[in-house]
């Protein structure tokens, strides 16, 4: 079976749509360059319902923005009520979330999220993970101690956590010891 694709100017209604955000994607649109896309793959179906202004995709799902990665088993897309833009975006099942800095080349990545579920809220940029979440920035490794515990990554890189968590700071520069 041949993998969906999606470009992300979502379907012929969000490309229809014109002015400073167009896609709905609230604070990511001020830094976003010029001709952006966000193109999304799965490997097993994809699925559309306008009544619901939903878009489904099932499958090895891979999201590609220039200011993420994004791969999970599952990933939902809820369009707002006028089909403007994205309300929210919801990833589900070996959630990887990759942060970049705009013009930031692949393999320099910023933080790293991992998660069972993930929610996208485009109005304030911010990923709120669930499920064993855990975050790696740079040489800190935050992991979640108890299966309540909920992450925030925010598109500026910042982090936060809310519930019981455990930091793992590995110190690069430390010499080996004999």
């Amino acid at each position: 079976m041949r993998p969906a694709l999606l470009l992300l100017a979502l379907g012929a209604t969000a490309a229809a749509q014109t002015g400073a955000d167009p896609l709905g994607l609230g604070p990511l649109a001020e830094t976003r360059p010029l001709g952006s896309k966000t193109e999304i793959t799965a490997q097993k179906e994809a699925t559309f319902d306008e009544q619901k202004n939903t878009a489904i995709f099932v499958g090895s799902v891979r999201v590609t923005d220039p200011s993420f990665l994004l791969s999970a088993d599952r990933l939902t897309v809820f369009l707002t009520a006028d089909r403007s833009g994205i309300d929210r975006a919801v990833a589900e099942g070996s959630v990887v979330i990759v942060q970049r800095a705009a013009g930031q080349a692949e393999e320099n990545k910023g933080a790293v999220g991992r998660a069972e579920r993930a929610e996208y809220l485009p109005a304030d940029g911010r990923a709120t993970l669930s499920g064993s979440p855990e975050i790696q920035q740079g040489i800190n490794r935050h992991i979640a101690t108890s299966p309540g515990t909920r992450m925030i990554l925010y598109r500026d890189g910042r982090a936060s956590t809310i519930g019981p968590s455990r930091t793992v700071i590995t110190d690069a520069s430390a010499p080996e010891l004999p």
